[in-house]
């Protein structure tokens, strides 16, 4: 395999094929690899709601209907920001490709997603512990551990505070090689 260019998109229409196709953990893999594939192949793009984010890292093709996804990540506001209290941001999926696994381009496409984020102190996450890939993929971004979801006991949350800066414009970029 040769040297491969990979960029970060939005995702859009022009991607649910690939979407239906991506593939992340394999067939019968555990429970909580499966759930994030599920969900992903069964997204309809079409149909996101207000306050819902899609990045996507893909291995450009000639135009976006023809992009190889690698990676996926959905996000969004968990709670806005008023005057009485600061936004949370909540990151909902995130997967790499099974063909680049090993490459760390879960590190690039959370970094990316994190850059978007910056506007707001907290940013919360749920992981199922035995998915030490993701576990592992947060802690080395700073996320905390805050222990069994109240709600979802079957999950842990994770947390990452920092102080918001401006957002400014924000520019797409050439992520990674691999």
């Amino acid at each position: 395999m040769g040297l491969k260019l990979v960029i970060e998109r939005e995702c859009s229409r022009d991607h649910q094929t690939a979407l239906r196709q991506f593939l992340c953990c394999e067939p019968g893999g555990p429970e909580w690899a499966m759930d994030p594939q599920r969900y992903i192949r069964d997204l309809s793009v079409r149909k996101t709601p207000k306050g819902i984010m899609r990045t996507l890292l893909v291995v450009s093709g000639d135009i976006p209907l023809h992009d190889d996804v690698v990676g996926f990540c959905e996000y969004g506001v968990a709670v806005e920001t008023t005057d009485e209290h600061e936004g949370v941001y909540q990151i909902s999926y995130i997967a790499t490709a099974l063909k680049v696994r090993g490459t760390h381009l879960g590190d690039t496409l959370l970094s990316s997603v994190i850059v978007r984020l910056r506007d707001t102190p907290l940013v919360l996450t749920q992981v199922d512990p035995r998915n030490k890939p993701s576990m592992d993929l947060f802690t080395r971004f700073g996320f905390m551990d805050e222990g069994p979801d109240p709600d979802d006991p079957e999950y842990h949350l994770l947390s990452l505070e920092f102080t918001p800066q401006e957002r400014g414009n924000y520019f797409g970029s050439t992520l990674a090689f691999f």
